[in-house]
């Protein structure tokens, strides 16, 4: 069994796709199917199941993946190593984000990081928050941004505190002109995103024990932005998702105030790559000394 075994088989299960893996390492379709038949004729079983929708790890598949992700991630961190002795600072790294950070944080920490690193390549992923906690614990990414606390058993960086406000329709009568409290809420017609997105005003609507209305899942940002525009609701959002945009609505702070934590989740940081490990202090110098 090959490193470059190892790696076709780490593409096939990120993509779940034969065409999309042999695109992504610059290979044809059927070298990579044949890669995958002799690996798993040298394991004795079957790694993935076909089907018309794509490929999925079979139970076997999925019981071998981290550990052939960690014979890959040492190649990589030894390859790294050595290109840091050499006096060259080298690798590459894959972040794990959701909307808001990746729109408004992601553009500016890859550009000043790339001044100092030019060798080093990032590679982002965007999902919800589930989505990120999960590439972390498995391996697919080496840095994720996530909502703290998160319960997988992964180590967790607090970087900053990201209020919570109210959004309304521009009639929307609060009996303060300038905040909105519990009892405002109270029985409104709530905007939500889906599950997987929602789990900051889950949290703020189980902890005061809110009797809402929802009638709308949605699964972007913008898209609750324009719902609550267009006079069918409220919601409870994160200020960072406010940034950069302009809607016709009203923006409450909420009293009392509510914040969700917003940090970085990895693996053991002893197993981060000499690569992941600058991208990773570099990320808190950027929000300490940036983000406000």
């Amino acid at each position: 069994m090959s490193l470059y075994s190892y790696k076709i088989f780490d593409a096939v299960a990120k993509h779940q796709s034969f065409i999309r893996a042999a695109e992504s390492i610059n290979l044809t379709p059927s070298a990579v199917s044949r890669s995958i038949a002799t690996l798993e004729k040298t394991l004795g079983f079957r790694l993935f199941v076909r089907s018309r929708k794509g490929v999925r790890l079979t139970r076997e598949g999925e019981s071998v993946i981290a550990s052939i992700r960690s014979v890959l991630n040492a190649e990589e961190q030894l390859q790294q190593l050595a290109a840091q002795i050499n006096g060259l600072e080298q690798g590459t790294v894959v972040i794990g984000t959701f909307s808001s950070v990746c729109s408004n944080w992601i553009p500016d920490i890859i550009k000043s990081f790339r001044q100092l690193y030019p060798n080093i390549n990032i590679h982002i992923m965007q999902g919800d928050y589930e989505d990120v906690i999960h590439w972390t614990s498995v391996g697919i990414v080496d840095i994720g941004f996530a909502s703290l606390p998160v319960s997988e058993d992964l180590i967790a960086t607090p970087l900053f505190e990201d209020r919570l406000l109210c959004i309304t329709p521009k009639n929307f009568k609060s009996k303060h002109p300038e905040f909105v409290t519990i009892d405002d809420i109270q029985n409104q017609t709530f905007v939500l995103q889906r599950e997987g997105y929602n789990a900051d005003t889950i949290s703020f609507i189980k902890k005061y024990n809110l009797t809402i209305q929802p009638e709308f899942f949605i699964d972007d940002d913008q898209s609750i932005l324009a719902i609550v525009e267009s006079g069918l609701g409220i919601s409870v959002v994160p200020e960072l998702i406010l940034k950069k945009v302009s809607y016709d609505i009203k923006i409450y702070p909420l009293e009392p105030n509510e914040y969700r934590t917003i940090g970085l989740i990895t693996q053991q940081k002893q197993l981060l790559s000499p690569a992941a490990k600058k991208l990773f202090n570099h990320i808190l110098d950027h929000v300490k000394n940036n983000i406000t």
